[in-house]
């Protein structure tokens, strides 16, 4: 078998779309891929990896850019050292070769017709990462354009990006706050672009008619906003067919030939077109963005439909059904998961790391694992290596916070590049959940096997059983803590949030004790959920979860994630202005994040609506009032228009109100 692997920076739409070439040609040849996808949270080659590298026998490497330079001089070492052959992609090395898309022609286009074609004078350029070789190759045509045209380069109109919209969003605002001058944007990629299209029409600004923007990579969210992206296509499948025929010419005698460069094409879209497309030029676009906007839509259901039922898997057996049911919405037709023997224990270089089979899925099947464990370095049994010889895998390491605890093995031949990202993320999640569940579960067993020894052993050493006793009680206890958690917010949950009512209601109704309870509901969070997408509307409620902790400020004072979007907080002994000051700061700290929100028609960050309950001499009320009356408030402050704070005591009577227009 000859076995080529790929170093992939995650596998967006640039890596998959590089990575289809590649394995489109490598296949030609009777050669295998591995898609080595990197660990964000481990800086160069994980442990794993060098161990997979060091001993198995690879016929040859390709790598991708996008990393640090401490990160390739770590991958090249480790290459060196193996003897095989390497060809890399957007990483320049001297005596080896290398592809590379081609940046100056690309921009030269873009900036003549920008320049040329649409008069633009007063030019913004969005960079790129900063060691990134195209984003520096990009940086130097655009200021040359400039030049060549007798423009000077103004360095107010240059923002940092680093390839990614919300730094782009940032930016953008931020320059346009001091000017007012701008008639286009130039940025990087794609993606940058899209953040720099949301920052102009939040100032009030039309594109193209005040301001036109234009991207890089052609990637499919470049048609999705009316009137399309202008941006050039630098032919990634293609550039992944160059690098595989060299690696293959190399690996049968070849030498090394340097650079390789591959055509780019400029692709005009509506973004550059200040007096209108043509209607040919615009039905294209509206197709492309009904394909675009279709296939959105598809991944959405699919992310959901994984992370719904994911979520609430209590074992290893229910996590693996959930998946196979899914495989198909997802486009995966092969994976494999495998886990460590010794997860608990580090990961060190060179180490013989067991793990063991727990999902084998193939031929559209669920199939029993085979039993036993076997080295991580051979990525699959001995039995299942024919599936190595065919086709690409892509493997992902599974770990939290830089612990390896296994990894993912799958082939995606259909579905969305986000489709795939949502399986790891879901995936390392929930194992992570169960691992710390079978930890604890496990450490109290053997507590309570202790106990039972020492207690046959010594019954007359009361004082050692004593403290066996109250070890097993504090695992027990973090056990329920656990349990007392949500998963996604790591705050309170509805089920501990009942408990600690039910105690103070009970305090209430015995000593008189005031009793106050806030309801919260994060306005307009389905349209949140639907501009931003499933993974955007995770990071928010995390984001409002660790807000609303902070504004809590008494020992006995509890916030919790009551449901979906919506949040409480218990605050025993409080009067109503002290709940009122929980809930203000709570705004407070909430705006202070700006978490942005396009799809809202309250504001552009997100807002929460509050009511406010106070329990007051209920007699023999059940605790089911106070909530009753918080969530009445709760409806009243929606109903005024939400991004408000409204209260009511128990009885139905208003109490507090503030918000937008009202007093307070």
């Amino acid at each position: 078998m000859r076995l080529i692997a790929i170093i992939a920076t995650g596998m967006d739409t640039y890596q998959t779309r590089v990575v289809a070439g590649l394995t489109r040609e490598l296949s030609r040849h009777g050669m295998a891929t591995v898609v080595w996808v990197n660990d964000p949270f481990v800086a160069g080659p994980t442990p794993a990896f060098r161990s997979f590298v060091r001993r198995t026998p690879l016929t040859g490497f390709v790598m991708m850019n996008c990393m640090a330079p401490a990160e390739e001089r770590d991958y090249e070492a480790l290459f060196e050292a193996t003897g095989a052959h390497a060809v890399r992609i957007g990483v320049a090395t001297s005596g080896a070769s290398w592809v590379r898309g081609d940046n100056q022609t690309g921009m030269r286009e873009l900036m003549s017709h920008l320049l040329d074609g649409c008069g633009a004078r007063r030019v913004v350029h969005v960079r790129g990462i900063p060691y990134q070789p195209d984003a520096m190759d990009r940086e130097r045509v655009f200021r040359e354009e400039l030049l060549r045209r007798g423009i000077a380069c103004d360095e107010g109109l240059f923002v940092d990006g680093s390839f990614d919209r919300t730094a782009t969003y940032r930016g953008v605002r931020e320059l346009l706050r001091r000017r007012t001058d701008v008639d286009a944007v130039v940025a990087a990629n794609d993606l940058s672009a899209l953040g720099a299209l949301r920052a102009v029409r939040d100032t009030g600004l039309r594109v193209p008619e005040d301001v036109m923007i234009t991207g890089f990579d052609n990637e499919g969210v470049a048609a999705v906003n009316w009137p399309g992206l202008t941006t050039v296509d630098q032919d990634l499948e293609g550039q992944g067919e160059v690098a595989a025929r060299q690696l293959v010419a190399e690996i049968e005698g070849a030498a090394p030939v340097g650079e390789l460069v591959v055509p780019s094409r400029l692709v005009i879209r509506g973004f550059t077109y200040p007096s209108g497309a043509s209607l040919a030029d615009r039905l294209a676009t509206v197709t492309d963005m009904a394909q675009e906007a279709c296939d959105q839509l598809a991944v959405q259901d699919a992310v959901l439909g994984l992370s719904r039922h994911i979520h609430h898997c209590a074992t290893l057996d229910e996590v693996v059904e959930v998946l196979v049911t899914q495989f198909d919405e997802l486009g995966i037709n092969r994976c494999f998961v495998a886990l460590r023997e010794d997860a608990a224990q580090p990961s060190v270089d060179d180490h013989e790391v067991a793990v063991r089979l727990v999902l084998d899925y193939r031929d559209g099947r669920l199939h029993t694992p085979l039993p036993g464990p076997f080295p991580a370095r051979l990525l699959l049994p001995v039995e299942l290596h024919g599936e190595l010889a065919v086709g690409a895998l892509m493997m992902q390491p599974l770990s939290v916070a830089g612990q390896e605890f296994g990894y993912l093995l799958f082939e995606r031949v259909g579905g969305h590049v986000k489709a795939s990202e949502a399986l790891h993320q879901d995936l390392s999640l929930t194992l992570e959940a169960l691992f710390i569940t079978d930890q604890l579960r496990n450490q109290a067993a053997r507590l309570e096997a202790l106990v039972s020894r020492r207690t046959r052993e010594l019954e007359s050493e009361v004082a050692t059983r004593q403290r066996a006793e109250a070890e097993l009680k504090l695992a027990n206890d973090e056990l329920h803590r656990l349990l007392m958690r949500d998963g996604l917010t790591r705050i309170a949950n509805r089920s501990a949030f009942q408990r600690h009512l039910e105690h103070h209601w009970q305090l209430h109704l015995r000593e008189g004790r005031d009793l106050a309870l806030l309801m919260i509901d994060i306005d307009a969070f389905k349209n949140y959920n639907d501009h931003y997408g499933h993974l955007g509307g995770d990071n928010a409620l995390r984001v409002v979860a660790s807000c609303l902790n902070e504004a809590v400020r008494e020992p006995q004072d509890l916030a919790c994630r009551y449901g979906g979007e919506e949040f409480a907080v218990l605050l025993p002994e409080a009067t109503a202005d002290s709940a009122l000051a929980v809930a203000r700061r709570f705004q407070t700290l909430l705006a202070a994040e700006a978490i942005p929100h396009a799809a809202s028609p309250v504001s552009d960050v997100v807002t929460v609506s509050i009511g406010v309950a106070m329990a007051r001499n209920t007699g023999g009320a059940q605790w089911q009032s106070l909530v009753e009356a918080a969530d009445r408030a709760l409806y009243r402050a929606k109903a005024l228009g939400r991004d408000r704070i409204v209260g009511l005591d128990a009885a139905g009577h208003g109490v507090v109100m503030a918000g937008a227009d009202a007093p307070g």
